[in-house]
């Protein structure tokens, strides 16, 4: 979402506090939050306001020895089998060059090596290309300043200012050539607010499609629609029915070539559950290959929170705890009737998250509890929003100015939970999540178990307290069977423990996992540099005893295997240092594809195999794969080397 600051207070009238996402495109204005810390207020961009908050004070309450049962076999809660892809990312159309690179040939290595780091640990990466920009964009033959994105903005655009977004093939192509890379998959949005009317949504569905291939996830319906009416998108009064008529109309028009639709995509006013029982569900079960929402847990958009009052909230298991509430049915539904269900973008907070909060080692943890809980709930994919320089939440942001200068991107604080949940979940696809609602419940310590085929594989920890003393520390004495069940003692002779760390809550920087760490702000390349420090914990007695520091979060191992299964590969290191690959994809004729299906969606579609079958427009569409690895270094055929 887009949003004009002039706008913010009267847009906030209408909106609840789960809000989209917000893109700002004007930072010529003042971007600064209305707040004080102790210190002059920022008035730079937000992803480099360096405000440090207070730590909340620590609790009275304090347990120094957590018991954490376990049971041979499975336990009651067990959640759906889970892939390590888990948490992904949604990157607003807008900002798509800013991250990925100006072309084909071209590719940011940085965006690429953050990807390579959670393959190597949970096995492929999910990934959103979409947001309100969607809503209005228009696929074009050409821009006129050459690149792949162009960007048009008026007075009439409604409260949000969304601008409208034209956008060449060549920007699916790098989403196609990332793909030949890396095992990344795509959920892609088609512009919704015509109905196809123009035939432009034909376009995007067709492109999509052909050029993506296998790698497309789903196309999304639709962005927001309970917004409509509220944003002047569509008529005043927009409701369900309206919907319902419109995503008719669209998927009567539309050249699918498969059931690969998501939706309802509603975020703010209508309830997901209420949407598909409305109707949507029955109407569009055919399509519907995936079920999604929308939503995040707070807004920043009128700049009225004070970030140092809303901080507790974030580091406590209730948050995560009452964000899914409204989301048990419909996931509990999606895994009744086979139709995964998505929360396609959320993040800290809407409207670009809070200084000192969304980029704060606070929110590393928070991140990976609610991934976790996410997972535990039945959820299939959750992803963090990415917007520009002007948001203080983007788990990685480039530098600005468009710089392509090597190793000058800043990771931000919820990147760490992504690297986590890729470990926790790892690489099988068999992983099933439970929240052991521990330590009595306690919120500050939460922590959760991982099975994979029946037998306990992780268990991941956390504690949100900040106490530098060591008062709040505590120690998890893990056991598998034994103590009160009445069950023969089967724990691991040993554990393997990683640590989440930092000295506090409030950092931003300085956060390390298994000793090693991303870099400060303006010093990443994607990579994680440092020697790596995997604790071994004996367990003696049938109870492996794993010290949590006061604030920390911890991944626990029970097997060599498992270890193994999600950390990355020493002797094959995937990492990219050039952005300069072999071949240029081929380019569009782009009168064939006006037409042809993309019009009316009667002509068959090709092949997007190289040198495979061909029909009408795909006749000219095609996506070259790289013709060579980089090995050890000695060749730079492609982007990726293998450090063998």
């Amino acid at each position: 979402m887009i949003l004009d600051r002039h706008k913010i207070l009267f847009l906030t009238c209408f909106l609840p506090s789960a809000l989209a996402g917000v893109t700002v495109y004007n930072p010529s204005v003042d971007p600064s939050p209305t707040y004080t810390a102790g210190g002059p207020e920022w008035t730079g961009v937000r992803s480099q306001d360096p405000l440090r908050l207070n730590p909340p004070a620590p609790p009275a309450e304090h347990n120094a020895l957590v018991p954490v049962q376990l049971f041979d076999g499975g336990m009651d809660g067990l959640s759906q089998p889970t892939k390590g892809d888990f948490l992904g990312f949604s990157i607003e159309l807008s900002v798509f060059e800013q991250l990925f690179g100006k072309n084909t040939t071209h590719l940011r290595p940085e965006l690429l090596n953050y990807l390579a780091a959670l393959q190597e640990r949970g096995g492929g990466i999910t990934i959103r290309v979409g947001g309100n920009t969607q809503d209005r964009a228009r696929i074009v033959e050409s821009t006129a300043h050459g690149g792949m994105i162009e960007k048009f903005k008026d007075a009439t655009l409604g409260p949000t200012a969304t601008p409208e977004t034209h956008y060449t093939p060549l920007l699916i192509r790098v989403m196609a050539q990332v793909a030949t890379m890396l095992n990344v998959n795509y959920f892609f949005g088609v512009p919704f607010l015509a109905t196809n009317a123009d035939g432009n949504a034909g376009i995007v569905v067709q492109q999509a499609q052909e050029i993506l291939g296998d790698r497309l996830l789903a196309l999304q319906l639709a962005n927001e629609p309970d917004l409509y009416g509220h944003h002047k998108k569509k008529q005043e009064g927009y409701n369900q029915q309206n919907f319902f008529d419109d995503t008719a109309s669209m998927i009567q028009s539309l050249p699918l070539t498969r059931n690969n639709m998501m939706g309802p995509s509603v975020c703010c006013f209508w309830d997901t559950n209420e949407v598909l029982n409305l109707g949507y569900f029955d109407r569009f079960a055919p399509q519907l290959k995936y079920l999604n929402a929308m939503h995040y847990p707070d807004n920043n958009c009128d700049g009225s929170r004070v970030p140092q009052e809303e901080y507790p909230k974030y580091l406590t298991h209730q948050s995560a705890t009452e964000f899914v509430q409204p989301y048990i049915a419909v996931a509990a539904r999606a895994v009744a009737v086979g139709k995964p269900f998505v929360l396609l973008e959320t993040n800290t907070a809407s409207c670009g998250g809070f200084p000192g909060i969304s980029d704060s080692f606070g929110a590393s943890l928070w991140g990976t509890d609610m991934g976790l809980k996410m997972a535990a709930t039945n959820f299939t994919n959750a992803l963090w929003h990415v917007g520009g320089q002007n948001v203080y939440y983007n788990p990685f942001t480039p530098p600005p100015g468009g710089t392509e200068k090597f190793r000058k991107w800043s990771t931000g604080s919820i990147f760490y939970s992504n690297i986590f949940l890729a470990e926790a979940l790892g690489k099988s696809g068999k992983a099933q999540v439970v929240d052991l609602n521990m330590n009595n419940g306690n919120q500050f310590t939460p922590g959760y178990a991982i099975y994979e085929e029946g037998r306990p594989a992780r268990v991941a920890l956390i504690n949100f307290v900040d106490d530098p003393t060591g008062g709040h520390d505590y120690t998890a004495q893990i056991q598998v069977g034994g103590g009160q069940t009445g069950l023969p003692g089967v724990s691991p002779p040993r554990v393997w423990v990683k640590y989440l760390a930092s000295d506090t809550v409030s950092e931003k920087w300085n956060i390390t996992w298994a000793g090693q760490t991303m870099g400060g702000q303006f010093q990443s390349d994607g990579r994680f540099y440092g020697e790596v420090n995997v604790v071994t914990i004996d367990c003696v007695n049938n109870v492996c005893p794993v010290p949590m520091k006061a604030p920390s979060a911890a991944l626990v191992f029970f097997s060599e295997q498992a270890l193994a299964s999600s950390s990355p590969n020493p002797n094959q290191n995937l990492t990219f240092t050039t952005s300069t690959l072999d071949r240029e994809v081929a380019t569009i004729n782009w009168e064939q594809v006006k037409s042809s299906n993309g019009r009316n969606g009667q002509a068959p579609l090709g092949s997007t195999s190289h040198g495979g079958s061909v029909s009408g427009a795909a006749a000219e569409v095609g996506i070259s794969k790289m013709s060579s690895w980089t090995l050890g270094g000695l060749l730079f055929a492609g982007a990726l080397l293998f450090a063998l």
